[in-house]
């Protein structure tokens, strides 16, 4: 298999160093764009001129920047839920019936997040039909993967991994099927597997589906202001192509924190999920414990954060299916950039950068 090759900077010098083997990324979100143009759409991005989704250089996972999401109690979607989030929605097919996607990211929280109220960092959702179909909630430092069809099942959890002040890489594959004994997903924490061919109805109907990351609560008040930082989003055809174990300054097999219990298999769990919701039509989605009622980009900010939104999420200027993502530039090895200045840079530079403050 041919070598992939990017150019990558080292102060004011520009070198050509490898992809990771084997890497065929389909879609990449790093914010090294420098705005939020790379995602489809994003949800309460700006409230009354103020930012509430934005890149930022201090804390990164890889490159030099990283996305920060703030939740404030006056980002109220229509339906009433607390919500501010970046949305990335595959091409049509990827998601169609027996169709599998890998999909990851990290993320950093500055600070705990609260055990009470819980919230939401990270979900599957159909479009047009807005019912959710599997979501991360966190509870303090406390993770729980939920599926939502046929009913609601606690997939996994663990106790005391989230830390704040690291970061932390999800990853996931997802067998796509309206039939429940055809789906299945496959979840990865911090390089560990922790989810392995979890059965679930993955597909809500024939609509596409999308994933939302940020911070999602309930049709709660609250005074306090939680942070995450998101980086290195990446959709791609394998495990090898999202980097699971990819993590600044920490190797996946030694990064999964103590509490990890996998061996109990999914449980069934109708009252430990996040706050019940509808779809925004008002339809039961038919998960007792789930918070749909994403809206695509209809009525949100994400225009003037910089993304369209017409329609289910609008365009935002770069293919679903970019296998570039919009960011890099890849060249074969015989290219004649290739010097033994680039040889230096394969040993200077990391494409991993560990959070900086």
């Amino acid at each position: 298999m041919k070598t992939q090759w990017r150019w990558v900077t080292l102060g004011s010098a520009l070198l050509l160093a490898p992809s990771p083997a084997g890497a065929a990324e389909v879609w990449v979100g790093d914010f090294e764009t420098g705005d939020l143009s790379q995602w489809n759409d994003v949800l309460n991005g700006q409230i009354n001129g103020t930012d509430y989704a934005f890149t930022q250089e201090e804390l990164v996972a890889e490159g030099m920047l990283a996305g920060r999401i703030e939740l404030h109690n006056d980002a109220v979607w229509p339906n009433g839920l607390k919500r501010v989030e970046l949305q990335h929605r595959p091409a049509d097919a990827r998601t169609a019936e027996g169709a599998t996607t890998w999909f990851a990211w990290s993320f950093y929280l500055p600070e705990a997040l609260p055990s009470d109220p819980s919230q939401q960092i990270g979900y599957w959702e159909s479009n047009n039909s807005y019912q959710q179909m599997m979501a991360f909630q966190v509870q303090g430092e406390d993770i729980a993967f939920y599926t939502r069809q046929p009913m609601n099942v606690e997939q996994w959890q663990a106790s005391g991994v989230v830390t704040p002040g690291e970061w932390h890489r999800i990853a996931m594959g997802v067998t796509w099927s309206t039939d429940p004994g055809q789906g299945a997903v496959d979840v990865y924490f911090d390089g560990m597997q922790v989810v392995d061919q979890g059965p679930a109805r993955t597909l809500a109907d024939d609509n596409p589906h999308f994933v939302q990351l940020g911070l999602l609560r309930g049709q709660i008040e609250f005074e306090d202001v939680p942070v995450i930082i998101v980086d290195d989003a990446v959709e791609g055809d394998s495990l090898e192509d999202v980097r699971a174990d990819d993590l600044p300054g920490q190797g996946g097999e030694d990064s999964s924190g103590g509490g990890m219990d996998t061996s109990g298999g999914p449980s069934d769990d109708t009252t430990g999920g996040p706050a019940p919701g509808t779809s925004e039509g008002g339809a039961d989605t038919d998960a007792p414990e789930s918070t749909t009622g994403s809206v695509g980009g209809t009525g949100s900010d994400s225009a003037s954060a910089g993304v369209g939104s017409s329609g289910g999420g609008g365009d935002a200027g770069v293919s679903d299916d970019d296998e570039d993502g919009g960011c890099s530039c890849r060249a074969d090895r015989s290219a004649p950039g290739f010097t033994a200045l680039g040889l230096l840079g394969l040993l200077l530079v990391r494409r991993r950068r560990a959070p900086r403050g």
